[in-house]
């Protein structure tokens, strides 16, 4: 039988022993027991004993042992061991230790948080600052070329425009070289504008004259270049004066990338009293045209309300929510259990539901969504509310809450707080939700043009509160609780020059009013049937007062929606576009009604500075005070009853593309151009049958329509 003898004689020493010459004997050579413990040598001891053992007479080299151990303390370090050793680097001290074993292994040691975050933040805006300044320095001394900019729907082609460009910029190098030769001008580096700002100034001028003349650019930019020749070195300094490139060189100021641009400034070249006078042609003449749109002309009559108040009785008081659109009972006075509302929570979208605006490279459909959650529109709301609350819109149904009443006649109107007339008043509400529907909880008024404040009070409501509305009103819980009672109507008004500046400390909270009523008389005081009331969407306001005023100044009709009612662009937007101002910044705090009054106003002011234009253009202007119209044969001077009211609601009711497309054919009438035809209709009904009067009626409309069609 054959079997290998591998590993069986181990364990058995070999008879020859040390002088065995066989290389692989079965027998095992110099075996020690498990238990005894290795003795490693030394590098040198190492050295000789391999050469004692390779001295073996010239016999065949001895075998390598191999040698196994039980436990790891027991192995000898590696060469690798030894290298982390510091043992290893003395015995070697000519071997640099590698970078890695100089990293630390540990955690890093703690820093001062506060200390580190604030040098850095430092650091980070030094870095800024160095960064804008030299982009800025960058950005003033590049040579830019004179090449007129590229603008939609270019008025002459590139090389007419180059042509007049260059005639511009040799004008102004003329006068410019002229300043500088001048010895009895004093701050001449300020005033003499080096090689790029007169590169710059020209071609901003150029660009300028073109977008806003594209019609007449020739003969505009000739006559800008007629002009530069006759004037004179005086001229050209006040000139300089008015230009951005000097208002640049005296704020040297970087502004950093991020910051919001500075609101613009309103210049609209009348005093208050011109402003109010130009104002009269923004009025809204006619609003039975806006009653299909929530605008209440005329008070409900007593009999109406009464049969709203029953139809409401009859229902068991049985609604809609306003939120979640589910269907619940109100108990006004709260049932036996003490509930005020059925249906339990209200789940719903505290915000209005968005339409993605689509672009030619989408091709499928993009649904509707909520921006509170981003979810999509029939997702399950996102907030959860107490109370289902609901909101009445018929004006019976509203009286029957409250009567309208309309603004009466006032001989003796409040003045401001410094004594002087009210010329127009700007104002906004605030509503909340309560058992009785959407009632309101604040009103903040302001003197026009000026912006002065005439009262901001917080108002309780006829019916039990179920919701503030604080995330849109601004008025919270805290707000109601630490309100103070109204101050005295007889307060001794401040003269000009003699008011009393002593800084008082701060009110506790706002001026409370006991109902409606009060608040109501409150803004009366201020007005008369002929003082124009200002506000956005002022509908809503009108209708939580209760009142019809029959002067009044919407900007939503002033800057109206393309598309007409009743779509219309929100107060945010407007103050975005036109006033170059952030509103509405309060995030969960809502909104500030005396912060949206005096925005509103200065929408106003902003038109009324866009009216002026284009009634000066037609011949308009102020004689001793009053405005008054071009000459008509035989009539003389218009004055400035009867303004463009009716125009503005024609554009807010139909919007600029409805009134295209109906004025390019058959208009909604039957006739051909509706919107001029309508025109002429109602100024033969008006009796203008003279030919200068009719043609200036139609410049002018004509003129406005085209105005406000630019500015969108």
């Amino acid at each position: 039988m054959v079997f290998t003898t591998t590993s069986l004689f181990k364990g058995i020493n070999c008879p020859q022993s040390e002088s065995c010459t066989l290389t692989n004997c079965i027998f095992a050579h110099d075996h020690k027991p498990k238990s005894t413990s290795l003795q490693f040598e030394s590098e040198p001891q190492r050295i000789a004993t391999t050469a004692v053992s390779t001295d073996n007479g010239g016999g065949p080299p001895l075998k390598r042992r191999r040698v196994t151990y039980d436990k790891a303390e027991d192995r000898p370090p590696s060469k690798a061991d030894l290298i982390r050793s510091r043992t290893f680097l003395i015995e070697r001290p000519g071997v640099k230790a590698p970078q890695s074993l100089k990293r630390s292994v540990s955690p890093p040691a703690k820093t001062n948080t506060k200390a580190t975050s604030s040098t850095t933040t430092e650091a980070n805006n030094n870095t800024v600052d160095s960064k804008a300044t030299s982009t800025h320095d960058s950005t003033s001394q590049q040579k830019l070329d004179l090449n007129p900019r590229l603008i939609p729907n270019d008025p002459a082609g590139h090389a007419k425009r180059s042509v007049y460009l260059r005639h511009l910029h040799g004008e102004m190098v003329r006068l410019n070289t002229q300043l500088v030769e001048r010895k009895d001008v004093h701050f001449k580096v300020g005033l003499t504008l080096q090689t790029h700002e007169l590169v710059q100034l020209a071609v901003d001028e150029e660009e300028t004259l073109a977008r806003e003349h594209g019609g007449v650019y020739g003969n505009v930019v000739k006559n800008r270049i007629g002009a530069y020749r006759k004037m004179k070195s005086d001229e050209w300094i006040a000139h300089i004066k008015s230009t951005p490139v000097f208002a640049k060189k005296q704020s040297p100021s970087v502004t950093r990338q991020g910051a919001p641009d500075a609101p613009k400034v309103i210049d609209t070249g009348l005093s208050p009293i011109e402003e109010v006078a130009v104002a009269a042609h923004l009025v809204v003449d006619d609003q039975k045209l806006l009653a299909q749109f929530g605008y209440v002309p005329t008070p409900p009559t007593p009999e109406q309300a009464a049969e709203a108040a029953a139809a409401v009785e009859a229902s068991w008081n049985f609604e809609i929510c306003d939120r979640c659109t589910s269907r619940f009972q109100v108990y006004p006075q709260r049932n036996v259990d003490g509930l005020l509302t059925s249906n339990g929570d209200c789940r719903h979208h505290p915000n209005r539901k968005i339409f993605p605006q689509r672009t030619k490279a989408d091709t499928g459909p993009k649904e509707p969504y909520y921006p509170c959650c981003n979810e999509a529109v029939g997702s399950a709301g996102c907030a959860v509310t107490e109370y289902h609350v609901f909101k009445a819109s018929s004006p019976a149904r509203l009286a029957a809450v409250m009567p309208f009443c309309t603004t009466p006649e006032n001989i003796n109107p409040a003045k401001t707080k410094r004594g002087k007339k009210v010329k127009a008043v700007a104002f906004d509400c605030e509503m909340g939700y309560t058992t009785l529907g959407l009632e309101l909880i604040r009103l903040t008024a302001v003197s026009w043009p000026e912006g002065e404040e005439l009262a901001d009070v917080l108002v309780r409501p006829f019916g039990i509160i179920l919701d503030l509305n604080s995330r849109f009103s601004g008025v919270w819980p805290e707000d109601m609780a630490r309100a103070i009672p109204p101050p005295p109507t007889s307060l001794p008004p401040q003269l000009d020059g003699f008011a009393d500046h002593t800084p008082t400390p701060p009110p506790p909270g706002l001026p409370i009013v006991d109902s409606p009523y009060k608040a109501r008389d409150l803004l009366c005081s201020f007005l008369t049937p002929t003082t124009p009331l200002i506000g956005h969407a002022i509908e809503n306001d009108l209708n939580v007062v209760r009142l019809c005023h029959p002067t009044i100044i919407d900007t939503i009709i002033a800057f109206p929606h393309p598309r007409g009612l009743p779509l219309r662009y929100g107060l945010k937007m407007l103050c975005s576009k036109y006033l170059g101002r952030a509103i509405q910044q309060g995030g969960e705090r809502g909104h500030d009604s005396l912060e949206d009054s005096r925005a509103t106003g200065d929408l106003v002011r902003v038109k009324v500075g866009e009216k002026w234009k284009l009634l000066r253009a037609t011949g308009w202007s102020f004689v001793q005070g009053r405005l008054v119209g071009p000459e008509v044969p035989g009539e003389g001077r218009r004055g400035s009853e009867g303004g463009l009211g009716e125009s503005l609601v024609d554009k807010a009711i139909n919007g600029e593309r409805k009134r295209k497309k109906r004025g390019a054919g058959v208009g909604a009438d039957g006739e051909e151009g509706g919107s001029l035809a309508s025109f002429l209709e109602r100024s033969k009904d008006t009796g203008a049958t003279a030919g200068g009067q009719l043609s200036h009626e139609l410049s002018v409309a004509y003129l406005e329509d085209e105005t406000i069609g630019s500015d969108k």
